[in-house]
């Protein structure tokens, strides 16, 4: 019977070492105000006085510094271990039995595809919405990520991880452009590409002229206009809307670009003749109403 209670006494008994905490939190012990910095500095093995130079720096730049620590306070949640205390770690199985990235990497193709489908097709306000899901989903996705055990970075998931980056950079780039562009409030209709119009006759020259992203070339050159008042509206989202005057008509230009320019050219085939006799015969007048959400307007004008 002795024997039985030595043998259970000397027998060893296996005690995991204690592993330090892999998730973010707020520290209960490295504080000052709410234990944010500290709790940032144990996750990253960071001192946490560089991490409160850091909030103090930010501060300085409009508050980002205090409105990011109060924000990461809320959300963070509060280590209820001490510094010196026992504490066991349960972590998650490295295996395969949850890949974030594989539903991450489709989810984000299948955004840009519904961003690039809507901007082609002309609707803005749907690409413009799909953009502010993926910006509300990835700040999700970042606090996810902080809040579970650090992973090792093998070379798949570095490539993974860029991928997304190139993702996020390219829905945000047509995000931010759709949403300045209802900003601005130019139209993003028409077609795509390189479009041009070539009327011969006033009973030709369209009212509404539209493009959407790219090139829009509108001829007026060879018009034979009336005497009389025309308006032309042209709108381009993307991109550069071109247009070509003729010669014999009085125009009065009324244009609006969001971000970009207006372009004057006018080119002269030959010289004016001095002493030539001025025609007084009443010419075209053309209000041409232009409108460009990103990109330029360029005015050709050919004198005879």
């Amino acid at each position: 019977m002795d024997e039985n209670n030595e043998a259970d006494v000397n027998t060893p008994v296996d005690v995991e070492a204690p592993t330090e905490a892999t998730t973010l939190h707020r520290s209960a012990s490295k504080k000052i105000f709410g234990g944010v910095a500290g709790g940032i500095g144990e996750r990253f093995d960071v001192d946490a006085n560089i991490i409160r130079v850091v909030f103090v720096v930010l501060a300085l730049v409009y508050g980002l510094g205090v409105a990011v620590y109060l924000a990461m306070w809320v959300l963070i949640p509060r280590s209820t271990i001490a510094e010196g205390e026992e504490k066991e770690v349960l972590e998650v199985e490295s295996g395969n039995r949850f890949h974030w990235l594989r539903y991450v990497l489709p989810l984000g193709v299948i955004v840009l595809g519904i961003i690039f489908l809507a901007t082609f097709r002309g609707h803005a306000k749907v690409g413009a919405g799909f953009g502010l899901f993926w910006l509300l989903f990835i700040v999700v996705l970042a606090l996810f990520a902080l809040r579970i055990p650090a992973r090792r970075l093998t070379i798949r998931r570095f490539f993974a991880l860029g991928f997304l980056a190139l993702l996020t950079f390219l829905i945000f780039a047509l995000g931010a452009a759709l949403i300045a562009l209802q900003v601005i409030g130019v139209p993003l209709k028409g077609g795509s590409g390189d479009r041009v119009w070539h009327p011969v006759t006033a009973n030709e020259v369209q009212r509404q002229y539209h493009g959407a992203i790219g090139r829009s070339l509108i001829d007026l050159e060879n018009v034979h206009f009336g005497a009389k008042t025309y308006t032309i509206t042209a709108t381009q989202g993307v991109g550069t809307l071109i247009v070509d005057i003729p010669s014999n008509v009085t125009v009065d230009l009324r244009t609006h670009v969001g971000i970009g320019g207006i372009q004057r050219f006018f080119v002269y085939e030959s010289a004016p003749t001095s002493g030539a006799p001025t025609s007084t015969k009443r010419q075209a007048r053309l209000i041409l109403n232009l409108q460009v959400g990103i990109g330029a307007i360029q005015l050709f004008r050919v004198h005879p």
